[in-house]
């Protein structure tokens, strides 16, 4: 784009601005689309950075010493067995801190997986409806310079004093790019809609992996109760 159709769109921009020319509009639904485009949008990113915190609070790892990091659950478990050897073998005392620091110990193998599990199905869909969002929003930056660019062509062409062939064609060229933008937005905006169906078997395939980790976790605490040495 040269200098000349750069500052002639700025005015174009600033003269709508200040109320002296009217931009051209969009219909009623499409409004209606870009409306529930901006909330889906807001409430990826935050769904997007919840799950994240999430994840990444179960996975951390920073207990234990330097070499072995482990997960807080992994590192309580590791630390019971650590002391429940230091107790006799007849000890009802050190057979339970062992007991339990192995529950625990099994636990944090499940945690793992459960947190790796939580990556495929859910947070990386997260990513990719944020992508496609990324994606929307970009088609319509472009959108808006293409019919900021019509409507300045338009103008021209209504304060042309005679005919200007020059001024018609660059008014039906600016005319077709903002035809074809808008049906790029709006082919974007169906794409999000329709894509619904990927992220509820995205969100499924999280919920079935959060009851596996719950199940079995409690299968080992209900182990470990029905097995408590003391």
């Amino acid at each position: 784009m040269n200098v000349g159709k750069k500052v002639d769109r700025f005015r174009q921009f600033a003269r709508e601005k200040m109320g002296g020319d009217v931009a051209t509009s969009t219909t009623d639904e499409f409004k209606a689309l870009e409306m529930e485009m901006d909330l889906r949008h807001q409430g990826m990113e935050s769904l997007h950075q919840s799950t994240s915190t999430y994840i990444k609070s179960l996975s951390k790892r920073d207990h234990g010493e330097k070499q072995e990091k482990q997960i807080a659950v992994g590192h309580f478990g590791t630390t019971l067995v650590s002391h429940g050897n230091d107790f006799e073998p007849d000890s009802d005392f050190g057979s339970c801190l062992l007991a339990m620091g192995r529950a625990n110990e099994r636990i944090a193998r499940l945690q793992e997986t459960y947190c790796a599990n939580a990556t495929s199905s859910w947070l990386e869909s997260c990513e990719r409806s944020l992508i496609q969002m990324k994606e929307y929003q970009s088609a319509r930056k472009k959108l808006e310079s293409r019919r900021l660019a019509f409507d300045t062509a338009s103008t021209k062409m209504q304060k042309s004093k005679k005919e200007d062939y020059k001024a018609e064609e660059e008014l039906r060229n600016q005319k077709q790019k903002y035809a074809e933008s808008q049906e790029e937005v709006e082919r974007r905006m169906f794409d999000i809609k329709e894509a619904e169906a990927d992220s509820v078997a995205d969100l499924t395939s999280f919920l079935d992996a959060e009851l596996v980790y719950y199940e079995r976790c409690r299968e080992i605490l209900l182990q470990l109760k029905k097995d408590w040495p003391a």
